[in-house]
């Protein structure tokens, strides 16, 4: 009598296993969305904001608005504010020019508020004073601005208040600096 025991209990760990490997390939069939990325697979089965930016582990999420794209700008610990910006501020852009063409409208060099109400989305600070890097939401002509001061310009933050709105300024030169 001894042996039906054991094949019933065989027979039950078998239809067990049978079922773990099933419902596993069901499970991983359910969830798959044709990439080989996990990551790629958990967005799909979820629903994210269009923009919805998820970066590396220990940095936060951020959404890039609609008509924007994200850039980059890296400025020392005092053109960046002194640290005092994070995500969700907004900036203004201010450029310094000592290579201008000779047929520009401001002399060299020159200081120029470049962009203005500029949404800050991140902010990385600079470890012992140095660069800070902000990430921010521009459109493409702005983003073309921010490359152009970050390849062969310089450039400064400044806080805006909020509801600023669009300001412009005339520039300051050697000519209407007081």
């Amino acid at each position: 009598m001894s042996p039906a025991p054991r094949k019933r209990s065989t027979f039950l760990v078998i239809v067990g296993v049978g079922v773990f490997v099933v419902g596993t390939a069901l499970a991983a069939f359910a969830t798959r969305d044709g990439s080989e990325s996990p990551r790629a697979a958990v967005s799909a089965s979820t629903t994210t904001p269009p923009g919805l930016v998820v970066p590396p582990a220990g940095a936060p999420s951020f959404v890039i608005p609609a008509g924007k794209q994200a850039v980059t700008i890296a400025v020392p610990f005092v053109n960046g504010v002194g640290n005092f910006t994070k995500a969700g501020n907004h900036v203004n852009v201010f450029g310094v020019f000592k290579n201008f063409p000779a047929n520009a409208t401001l002399p060299n060099p020159a200081a120029k508020l470049v962009l203005s109400d500029v949404e800050v989305l991140a902010v990385t600070p600079g470890v012992s004073g140095g660069n800070s890097t902000y990430l921010l939401a521009v459109d493409a002509n702005q983003a073309e601005e921010i490359v152009y001061l970050q390849s062969f310009e310089a450039s400064y933050l400044t806080l805006a208040r909020d509801g600023q709105g669009q300001l412009s300024t005339a520039g300051r030169t050697p000519k209407n600096a007081a």
